[in-house]
């Protein structure tokens, strides 16, 4: 299936889903996101690309309000993230699916107890056969039907990442952040995660954020890239556009690619 949002065309006609202005955050002297702004429309994958140590991670924390910025304006599914009492933060998470780094799953449950957690956390309403048949669902979607049974301890690092994927999907969100989803992965592992979000993307028509420093993932799994460079959108377009670009920090970027 072709991309979206073919490159070089603009998006300005898709629904827009995350909206961040003027994104300021510091923790005492230390100044990490310095007027950050960046949408995100239905139904696309957008790559935030920054060095290690640039404010990634606090970026997308921000996002789900799981840290709270000094100032600007964080806008998810038109509802005002920094506005919004504990209730309705809660009932908009729902819609918005987070993969750690490390999985985050949870080594005294089998996979079964894994992915159903999400579902009595958020008191979602199913009968034990209709959360047998999400689950079910889930893991064929990241291919790992035969894994219902096991503990965390018995998964590979990719299997994992697989399975905290189908936790984070079985609740349908609108949204998914993908915090360095190739990262400890060795490469043939690292390419089937990226062939999974962009199998997903296309099924379940998931708009994403992910944040990496790795152009092959920038590569295969971006409609668009938003480089994080001095805490702000230092530059933005597609893998091509920033490949060809004359500007000399992302020529260091590309410089081993």
């Amino acid at each position: 299936m072709a991309d979206p949002y073919p490159p070089g065309q603009p998006n300005a006609a898709a629904e827009r889903v995350i909206r961040i202005q003027d994104l300021h955050l510091s923790f005492g002297s230390n100044h990490v996101i310095r007027g950050f702004s960046l949408d995100l429309h239905r139904g696309e994958n957008v790559m935030v690309l920054g060095r290690s140590g640039s404010g990634k991670s606090v970026l997308i924390k921000c996002i789900v309000r799981l840290l709270r910025p000094d100032s600007g304006r964080i806008e998810v599914l038109g509802q005002d993230m920094l506005a919004l009492d504990q209730d309705a933060l809660d009932h908009l998470r729902v819609k918005i699916g987070f993969l750690f780094q490390s999985s985050a799953l949870y080594d005294s449950m089998t996979v079964q107890e894994n992915l159903e957690f999400p579902l009595r956390r958020h008191w979602i309403a199913t009968t034990p056969g209709e959360a047998d048949a999400l689950v079910g669902e889930v893991l064929a979607a990241v291919g790992l039907s035969e894994t219902r049974n096991l503990y965390p301890s018995e998964l590979s690092g990719g299997m994992k990442r697989r399975i905290g994927l189908a936790r984070t999907l079985i609740l349908k969100p609108e949204i998914v952040l993908y915090d360095e989803p190739t990262t400890g992965l060795d490469p043939i592992t690292g390419k089937e995660i990226v062939e999974l979000i962009l199998d997903l993307q296309r099924r379940y028509n998931t708009s994403s954020i992910i944040i990496s420093h790795d152009l092959h993932v920038a590569k295969l799994a971006a409609n668009r890239i938003a480089v994080l460079h001095g805490g702000r959108n230092y530059l933005e377009g597609t893998y091509e556009e920033l490949r060809r670009s004359e500007d000399e920090l992302m020529k260091r970027f590309f410089v081993f690619m």
